[in-house]
């Protein structure tokens, strides 16, 4: 069992989370499902059995997986009490225990730390975690963790952020403040940037690692920034390095591009990885 304190997941639990992060899953599900379609393709001599996704939160990524590899059953897995109940609520709203069209048959979920081996989840075919590793000061002992859920062929699927900047002023400023509360938290906003060697220092085989470009919406990715800006300025780190009166500028400048402003594109790019034992 892992000792270490848990980490500090800076953008919140919260109900303006949680719909942060719908936002995020509509957002981002396109190049999630295009790496799931590239990476764990449709094979039916070795169909996925079991998937798990790691960090599920409200279940956004669980779904999505479930759907995109076909698995005969998916594992959520999350520490936030709260998130589950979200993710759990949607499964009854559906009515997935009995028979749905939303491709969420076979979904359940567990209440646990990612980091913590071994994890609560029997072998997997494929293990996957979005934007998960970003908010960990351990990636790689995380990596040896997550590996351990595999079952014998099994593959680690990762997908990150390796870059995230525009030369807008005002977004550039939240990436920015993104990027020092992140390190003040040892952790890293662009870590896909190394999964490759993320992976090769945790002992394990990469059968593939990239950095795609991708450039999302702008006012969709500001709209995001202004409920994630609205939870982490109350963070001591925050509190203790920054004027309140230029967080007050920068939320007002991000709702002005969220609702239509025009202004320089964000620029991003996605680390993506695959990675067995």
């Amino acid at each position: 069992m892992n000792d270490r304190a848990a980490d500090v997941y800076t953008f919140g639990t919260t109900p303006d989370a949680a719909h942060r992060l719908a936002l995020l899953a509509d957002l981002f599900a396109p190049p999630t499902r295009d790496l799931l379609a590239r990476c764990v393709p449709p094979d039916a001599a070795r169909p996925v059995r079991h998937a798990v996704d790691l960090g599920c939160g409200p279940g956004h990524t669980t779904r999505l997986l479930h759907a995109a590899t076909g698995a005969a059953r998916t594992t959520g897995v999350e520490r936030s009490a709260e998130f589950l109940a979200l993710a759990r609520r949607e499964l009854s709203d559906g009515g997935s225990e009995g028979g749905s069209d939303d491709g969420s048959d076979g979904v359940t979920y567990v209440e646990a730390d990612a980091t913590r081996a071994p994890l609560p989840v029997d072998p997997a075919d494929v293990v996957h975690a979005r934007f998960l590793l970003t908010h960990l000061a351990a990636p790689v002992e995380a990596l040896r963790t997550w590996a351990g859920a595999l079952a014998d062929g099994g593959r680690l699927v990762l997908h990150e952020v390796a870059a995230l900047d525009s030369a807008d002023p005002v977004l550039h400023r939240y990436y920015g403040l993104v990027a020092d509360l992140q390190r003040h938290h040892g952790q890293a906003l662009d870590i896909g940037d190394r999964l490759g060697a993320l992976g090769a220092a945790a002992g394990l085989t990469v059968e593939h690692a990239a950095v795609v470009a991708w450039q999302p919406d702008t006012a969709r990715m500001a709209a995001l920034h202004v409920i994630n800006l609205r939870t982490w300025r109350h963070d001591p780190y925050i509190t203790g390095s920054t004027d309140p009166a230029d967080l007050d500028a920068l939320d007002a400048g991000l709702v002005e591009i969220a609702r239509g402003r025009p202004c320089a594109p964000v620029e991003q790019s996605l680390g993506e990885a695959v990675l067995t034992l």
